[in-house]
């Protein structure tokens, strides 16, 4: 009889997403310049956009009464998503869910709607984040050029979803997408460098990450999508939620499809521990045997 556990659907599945990371990273690749060559000026105008409305949003606010009146939806979405980072990522996750968080916020107020700064602030981040990846030894290193890479992808999904006028501003989705894909992304690179430092192999450290991250992603995406769609600016009526569906379904097939098997191309497997750590529980099993 084999007592070898086998393995679920879910760690099959991100198993299958690793042996077709080639096909992954060329698709975003190609879908990601052909999106930049088309419309590039959405590229440009979602971050400023994103900014303007933050911006005039953030001036507006007078008191915690009006900051949350405005902003309630988003703001629960927001902490229900760290908590489930702080429970099933752990603390480091939620940690980091928190500073890339405030980190985008703080982009969105120095972007502050300037045309002439996006580009800049887009170049700096990508000749940093490739500095760090080619050159540090550091799980966020290994994770955030892939990020970057994959932010455009991102846009260019968002870009040709459809979108109805009574729903809220495309920048609204832009910047709720980009600050969760962000947070939940540098959660997964701490929690897969925990991993690699008690010395699990680069393909399951990777995996099992993936797993703590199922939970957040499939629920965190979901309260977010609703969040969104419930803060219309306007209050308008006649939301189209299959589109919300859509763009839910984009989200997350982002995260597991294309980020997840696409990091796995970074140099994860210096951050390994030269020798395996066993957990207590494991050693009382074999003592037991």
């Amino acid at each position: 009889m084999d007592l070898r556990e086998k393995p679920g659907k879910v760690q099959k599945f991100l198993e299958l997403m690793l042996r077709f990371r080639l096909i992954a990273l060329v698709v975003m690749v190609v879908a990601s310049v052909t999106f930049v060559a088309t419309a590039f000026s959405e590229f440009v105008g979602f971050p400023l956009g994103a900014s303007e409305s933050f911006g005039m949003w953030f001036a507006e606010v007078e008191s915690v009464q009006s900051l949350w009146s405005s902003a309630q939806y988003l703001f629960v979405a927001g902490v229900a998503c760290v908590v489930l980072l702080f429970v099933f990522g752990g603390v480091r996750a939620g940690i980091a869910s928190m500073v890339t968080t405030l980190a985008c916020f703080a982009a969105l107020y120095v972007l502050d709607g300037g045309e002439g700064i996006v580009l800049p602030m887009f170049g700096i981040l990508a000749l940093v984040a490739l500095a760090l990846f080619l050159f540090v030894k550091n799980s966020v290193a290994c994770a955030l050029f892939p990020f970057v890479l994959c932010s455009l992808f991102l846009t260019g999904l968002l870009h040709v979803c459809p979108w109805g006028l009574s729903e809220s501003p495309m920048e609204l989705w832009w910047a709720a997408f980009a600050v969760f894909a962000f947070a939940n992304s540098m959660a997964f690179a701490l929690v897969a460098g925990k991993h690699l430092g008690a010395g699990v192999p680069q393909a399951g450290a990777l995996v099992k990450s993936a797993r703590q991250m199922l939970v957040p992603v499939l629920v965190g995406a979901l309260l977010l999508v609703v969040a969104v769609v419930q803060s219309r600016a306007d209050g308008a009526a006649g939301t189209s939620w299959p589109n919300a569906v859509l763009r839910y379904v984009v989200l997350v097939a982002w995260f597991f499809v294309f980020f997840f098997p696409i990091t796995s191309f970074a140099p994860w497997e210096r951050l390994r521990a030269g020798t395996r750590r066993v957990q207590m529980k494991d050693k009382k099993k074999k003592s037991k045997k």
